[in-house]
C-alpha cells in the first residue's frame, strides 16, 4: 500500500462561513423553538433531554442541541453520544448547504450526509430545520433550500424580526 503525507487543504474562508452558519443555525433553532407553535409541536415527538449533534467530518465544527421542555437549547459539546448525529462528510458539503448552493435533501441522496440514530427522529429534525431555515433565509434564498417556501403571516414576520434581533445574539 502506498502511504502519503497528503493533508486536506485548509480553506479558511469556508471554515469561517460554516462556523458562522452553524452558529446561526444553533441560535436560530433555540430562538424559533420559543415562539413557533409548529416547531414546538414537532418537538413533542422527542423525549425530554433528547440530544442532537450536527458535525462536519472529520474534525470540523459541531453544534449540540437538546430538547428542554417545549423548546431547543444550544448546549456545550458533550463527551457522551448524542441521541441523533448528523454528520456532514466534509467541509465542502457543509459549505454548500450553509450558502444555499445545495439543500439537505439533495446532499442526503448524494450520500454526502450520514445520520446515526432513529430515522423517525431525523425526519422530525429535518422538519424543525426547515422551519428554522424559513426564518433565517429571505424567500429569495429559501427557494434554493426548502422544497416549499412558506407564506408568512404578520406574526411570523415579527417572529423573524425577533429571531434576527434577539435570537441570533442571545437565543431569545
Amino acid at each position: 500500500m502506498i502511504q502519503t503525507n497528503i493533508k486536506p487543504k485548509n480553506d479558511h474562508l469556508k471554515n469561517a462561513v460554516v462556523k458562522a452558519g452553524f452558529y446561526a443555525l444553533a441560535r436560530g433553532s433555540e430562538s424559533a423553538s420559543k415562539f413557533n407553535a409548529e416547531l414546538q409541536r414537532e418537538l413533542e415527538a422527542w423525549p425530554e433531554h433528547y440530544t442532537i449533534m450536527l458535525k462536519v467530518a472529520p474534525n470540523g465544527h459541531e453544534i449540540w442541541l437538546q430538547k428542554q421542555g417545549d423548546h431547543l437549547k444550544w448546549i456545550k459539546p458533550k463527551s457522551e453520544d448524542a441521541d441523533l448525529i448528523v454528520l456532514f462528510k466534509n467541509l465542502d458539503t457543509a459549505y454548500r448547504i450553509i450558502t444555499t448552493q445545495s439543500n439537505v435533501h439533495t446532499a442526503f441522496t448524494q450520500n454526502r450526509i450520514m445520520v446515526y440514530g432513529d430515522v423517525g427522529a431525523s425526519m422530525v429534525l429535518i422538519r424543525v430545520l426547515n422551519i428554522v431555515q424559513a426564518y433565517l433565509f429571505p424567500p429569495l434564498l429559501s427557494k434554493n433550500v426548502l422544497k416549499r417556501v412558506p407564506k408568512f403571516s404578520l406574526g411570523e414576520h415579527l417572529g423573524r424580526l425577533r429571531l434576527y434581533s434577539l435570537g441570533l445574539a442571545f437565543g431569545k
